[in-house]
């Protein structure tokens, strides 16, 4: 078996099996599949970027025929791994950061539908609708870089607010 040495929260070193890096990396996917819905402008204005998700394009086939969407890979992470008592704590912790952060991208699909015609009768701007799709997916590949690296190395990666939530979930 393969491990990292990494640095635990205490201070102290743990190792993390591979085994273990892959499973906390997986929930990962839910976010940024999610997160597609925020990336029309990002790969109209760099359309070749659209190679990095290639290969994410038969799991994202499969989600969409789902009868419920992302319900069912969201509560498999959540069950499967974020509250699974036989998985690793390094899994656990990711796996709940995941979940939180597709958690958060609920919020400017709400923003969105407040600021519509039906609702507020007020409409976001173009300009201002297109910049804040494209700050959502910026942010949310720059997280997952992040997260699937601290998840290959074996190290905590710690997102402002979510990593802290992920935590309070873990006590």
């Amino acid at each position: 078996m393969v491990v990292v040495q990494t640095k635990a929260g205490g201070g102290g070193t743990s190792l993390v099996p591979v085994s273990d890096r892959v499973v906390a990396f997986l929930p990962y996917l839910l976010p940024l599949i999610s997160g597609l819905r925020y990336s029309r402008y990002f790969f109209a204005a760099f359309p070749a970027a659209i190679i990095m998700l290639q290969p994410l394009l038969p799991i994202v086939k499969i989600v969409a025929t789902l009868p419920l969407g992302n319900l069912i890979p969201f509560f498999a992470a959540y069950l499967g791994v974020a509250r699974n008592q036989n998985l690793s704590r390094f899994c656990r912790f990711n796996g709940m950061q995941a979940i939180l952060l597709d958690i958060v991208l609920i919020f400017p699909g709400l923003l969105e539908s407040l600021f519509s015609r039906e609702i507020l009768g007020i409409t976001i701007p173009y300009f201002l609708s297109k910049w804040m799709y494209n700050v959502i997916w910026v942010g949310l590949v720059v997280a997952f870089a992040l997260c699937a690296v601290g998840c290959a190395t074996g190290r905590y990666v710690n997102l402002p607010v979510v990593s802290e939530a992920a935590e309070a979930q873990m006590r």
